[in-house]
């Protein structure tokens, strides 16, 4: 299903929508922060209290707690993929989510630029809640450990991108079907190439960034991008032709109107391991 909502993000730092409008035209407004389920704190300077407390008890890279003991550790780190030369991972700040913002581009020239961009913040920041790493969504996300995103995965246009540069989907193609490719060195399987589909490469380029996705968020967290294809259309590509929740990866999947910006937002929701053995006994 397609809801309908209002703002929720820009490079401007608009993260939070404002008020609901009336019940009349039934489009509710939400913010980033409600749709992705993490937190919003009031300051950046509570955000940064908030996140000392736990930068003891939990390294977020590796995944791993630093005292196992500690049952307090609040995991809402934030991986936005294909950064480029955005501020989104600034304005997350800004906007005092508690993070880290971990943000990946496969190009190195682009996160030294940007580091170099903040090397001011870097350098004087007592608390860094932001980092930037080369890495590639389509390989595995490599330098991040299974499971070590809590709180979630944002696309602003890598998918889409991808998904607009493909063209046409033929939708007579049976050998076009879903999450069924291994990510390298996987030991997974994986289709093989037929020269006779074109974009096929992109296609599974495409699946393995859900893979690569699915693989370092936690149980019940959001992977969420931005297009202004139709549903019909993306979530072939993403999901396969029968467009549903292939392979157990995923336990829900949802389409948001974003009204104010002519865009539409997919999330979607990890499924948990004792979720899937639920769906798996039914």
């Amino acid at each position: 299903s397609v809801e309908h909502g209002g703002s929720v993000g820009s490079d401007s730092g608009e993260f939070s929508s404002g008020q609901d409008q009336s019940s009349e035209s039934n489009i509710q407004q939400s913010s980033l922060a409600q749709w992705m389920g993490i937190s919003q704190y009031s300051s950046p300077e509570e955000a940064s209290q908030i996140y000392v407390q736990n930068q003891n008890n939990y390294n977020y890279v590796t995944n791993k707690p630093n005292d196992i003991n500690n049952n307090n550790k609040i995991n809402e780190s934030i991986l936005l993929l294909g950064c480029g030369n955005s501020k989104v991972g600034e304005q997350f700040i800004i906007h005092s989510f508690l993070g880290p913002i971990i943000q990946i581009d496969i190009s190195s020239k682009v996160t030294q630029l940007m580091n170099r961009r903040y090397e001011k913040y870097f350098k004087e920041a007592p608390i860094k809640r932001m980092e930037y790493l080369v890495d590639d969504a389509a390989s595995g996300l490599t330098s991040l450990e299974p499971g070590c995103i809590g709180g979630g995965v944002l696309d602003k246009g890598l998918v889409d991108v991808l998904h607009r540069s493909l063209g046409k989907i033929d939708m007579r193609d049976d050998d076009f079907d879903g999450l069924d490719g291994g990510l390298p060195n996987s030991g997974g399987g994986s289709l093989q190439k037929n020269k006779t589909n074109e974009g096929f490469d992109d296609d599974m380029t495409i699946r393995n960034i859900m893979k690569s996705v699915h693989r370092v968020l936690q149980p019940s967290r959001p992977f969420i991008f931005f297009s202004q294809s139709s549903p019909e259309f993306i979530l072939r590509r993403t999901l396969g032709k029968s467009m549903t929740c292939r392979e157990g990866m995923w336990k829900d999947v949802s389409v948001v109107n974003l009204v104010d910006y002519n865009m539409l937002m997919y999330k979607f929701v990890k499924i948990s391991d004792e979720e899937r053995s639920e769906l798996d006994n039914d």
